[in-house]
């Protein structure tokens, strides 16, 4: 059974803590292939704080350049309205089959909101779940999600850079080439991103 893992979020940047995650469920996982999806409008972000999401993009393009195994898709980028994870997931399994095992990576916060999400429950029945906890950071209690416990799955990580951090940080002047990958640092230096 092919095991695709799919790195979502609004990668406002993208940034080393997101990569860190990504490799560690892909050799964790023994994943054949980690696909990043920027989501296009997310529904849980306060929109005057995200920049143009051909913008977030090609910004994880550049990210990911040369890494094997990885790569990128444009399905929440070109679909209009609000990007909802569950409307992602089922065009997902639709593509991939029943023989393909989708695990969704992200960051613990993600889970601790999950059931704010649409249909979220539906979600579980789609993918299992990968989330990357950070130093400090802990999983909330949630009993609604005591049924499907065994859909999620953690991976620690030694990094704690959260995207919020590296934006105040380029407003105040400050440099954020220890955060994000040089080519994206670049980027947001040429294009004047988050100023």
């Amino acid at each position: 059974m092919r095991r695709i893992g799919i790195m979502g979020g609004t990668f406002n940047p993208i940034h080393k803590g997101h990569i860190a995650l990504a490799k560690a469920a892909q050799k964790a996982f023994a994943l054949s292939q980690v696909i990043f999806i920027p989501s296009g409008t997310p529904p849980h972000k306060a929109l005057d704080e995200i920049i143009d999401k051909e913008e977030r993009l090609k910004m994880v393009r550049l990210a990911i350049k040369g890494i094997k195994k990885f790569s990128v898709s444009r399905i929440e980028i070109d679909r209009p309205g609000y990007s909802y994870a569950v409307d992602t997931f089922r065009a997902l399994r639709r593509k991939y089959g029943a023989k393909t095992k989708l695990f969704y990576i992200m960051g613990l916060d993600s889970i601790n909101e999950i059931l704010e999400w649409k249909k979220p429950l539906e979600l579980f029945k789609l993918c299992e779940f990968i989330a990357g906890t950070r130093p400090g950071h802990r999983v909330a209690k949630i009993p609604q999600l005591n049924k499907v416990a065994d859909r999620i799955h953690f991976i620690g990580l030694g990094e704690d850079i959260s995207a919020s951090e590296i934006r105040r940080k380029i407003v105040k002047g400050g440099k954020v080439g220890k955060l994000v990958p040089k080519a994206v640092a670049d980027y947001i230096k040429k294009r004047g991103l988050y100023k």
